[in-house]
C-alpha cells in the first residue's frame, strides 16, 4: 500500500533528509529564514502562530551584578624596598607603588603579580645570600599570598573584566551571522585556556603584548550574538512545536490513507524552507557553539572555586539557552515527524523518531 505524500517526513525519513542537506548550503540571514519558515507553517495549516509558551530571554553578563572579588595587599614598605637593592623585584615594586600602578587596569595587576612571582625566588635567594633572613622571610610571605590569591586575580582581570562583558554583550542584529563570525577569538580563547593552566600550575612566564593583545579578540568576539541566534531559534520553533501541536489536536491532517493538497504542501514546506533553509543557518550556529565553549568552559572550570555565586548563576543560564542550539531543533523535528504520523492513518510501523 502507498504511503500519502507527508509519509516521506515520517520516521527516519525525515531525519535522513536533514542529515542529507545539513550544512550543504550557505545560508541566508538566519533570522528572516525563520521567520519565513513560521508563516509559511502557519499559512500551510491554516492556523496563526501562537506566541512562545516559554520566556526565551538571553541572559546579560552585565546585569548579573558580578563584582571583582577582594583581594588582599601584601604589606611591604620604603625600607623593604630600598633594601632590595640590585635585586629584579625592585623594579616590580616600583612600578606597582608608582601613581599609575595604584590605578592600574585589573589586566595590569595580574601582570604585576605574574612577573612578582616569577621574580621572587630568584631575589629570596639573593637576599639570604646578603643575610637579610627578614626581608627574604617578608618576599615569600608576599609570595604566598599571590599564589594563593592568584584565582581572584585571573577572574578579576578576565571573566569581571570590561573585555569580557563586551564579548558576551547582545547584539543589535544578528545580519549573515555566524558566516561572518572571525577565528581570532577563538584562538584568544584557547591562549587563556592555556596560559590560566600554566600559571596555576607554577610557570608564571608571560608577554605584556600578549595579554593585551588577546583581550583586544576578546573585546572583539561573539558570545553574545550566539546567544542571541540560540534565543531566537528557541522562540520561533517553540511557537512552531505549539502550531504543530495545536493542529494535531484539530485530529489527523489526512483522512485515512488519502492524500490532501496541505500535506503535500507541508511536505514541500518542511524540505525546502525548514531542512533546505533553517537546518543549514543552525548547523553554523551549531557549529560555532562547539568552537566557542570549549575553551569558555576550560577557562571557569579552572577558576570554579572562586567564581562568585552571581557568575554561577549567570553561566548556568547561559548554558540552558546555548543547549536550545541542539534541543530545540530535535524537539521541532519530533513534532513534524509525529504530524505525519497522523496523516500516514498508522503507516509508519512505529513511533516516530529523531
Amino acid at each position: 500500500m502507498r504511503g500519502t505524500p507527508l509519509s516521506g517526513l515520517s520516521g527516519l525519513g525525515l531525519a535522513a533528509l536533514l542529515a542529507l542537506l545539513f550544512g550543504c548550503s550557505q545560508p541566508a540571514q538566519g533570522p528572516a529564514l525563520l521567520d519565513d519558515y513560521l508563516q509559511r507553517l502557519s499559512r500551510t495549516l491554516d492556523a496563526e502562530a501562537p506566541d512562545a509558551t516559554s520566556l526565551w530571554a538571553p541572559p546579560r553578563l552585565r546585569d548579573a551584578g558580578i563584582a571583582p572579588l577582594e583581594i588582599p595587599r601584601a604589606k611591604l614598605d620604603v625600607l623593604d624596598f630600598l633594601a632590595l637593592s640590585g635585586c629584579e623585584l625592585q623594579v616590580n615594586l616600583g612600578r606597582r607603588n608608582s601613581s599609575l600602578g595604584r590605578n592600574a587596569a585589573a589586566s595590569q595587576v595580574l601582570l604585576l603579580d605574574l612577573e612578582f612571582l616569577a621574580l621572587a625566588p630568584a631575589c629570596v635567594n639573593a637576599l639570604r645570600s646578603a643575610g637579610n633572613e627578614q626581608l627574604a622571610l617578608q618576599i615569600q610571605a608576599a609570595q604566598a599570598m599571590k599564589i594563593r590569591f592568584l584565582p581572584h586575580r585571573i577572574f578579576n582581570a578576565l571573566l569581571a573584566g570590561p573585555e569580557y562583558e563586551q564579548f558576551w554583550k547582545l547584539p543589535g542584529a544578528l545580519a549573515a551571522y555566524p558566516e561572518t563570525a572571525g577565528g581570532a577569538v577563538i584562538d584568544s580563547l584557547h591562549w587563556f585556556d592555556r596560559a590560566i593552566q600554566m600559571w596555576l600550575s607554577g610557570d608564571y612566564r608571560f608577554q605584556v603584548d600578549q595579554l593585551e593583545d588577546q583581550l583586544f579578540h576578546l573585546r572583539n568576539g561573539d558570545g553574545g550574538a550566539l546567544l542571541l541566534a540560540a534565543t531566537l531559534q528557541a522562540r520561533t520553533l517553540d511557537r512552531g512545536n505549539a502550531l504543530l501541536a495545536h493542529r494535531l489536536e484539530r485530529g489527523p491532517l489526512c483522512p485515512g490513507t488519502s492524500a490532501t493538497a496541505t500535506a503535500t504542501t507541508l511536505k514541500t514546506v518542511v524540505s525546502k524552507f525548514f531542512a533546505g533553509g533553517v537546518q543549514p543557518w543552525l548547523a553554523q550556529l551549531d557549529l560555532r557553539d562547539r568552537e566557542l565553549l570549549p575553551p569558555i568552559r576550560g577557562i571557569e572550570a579552572q577558576l570554579a572555586p572562586v567564581l562568585p555565586d552571581a557568575f554561577q548563576r549567570w553561566s548556568k543560564q547561559r548554558e540552558a539557552t546555548l543547549t536550545t542550539l541542539r534541543s530545540m531543533p530535535r524537539t521541532h523535528i519530533a513534532a513534524l515527524q509525529a504530524l505525519a504520523a497522523s496523516c500516514t492513518g498508522g503507516l509508519l510501523g512505529g513511533a516516530p523518531q529523531t
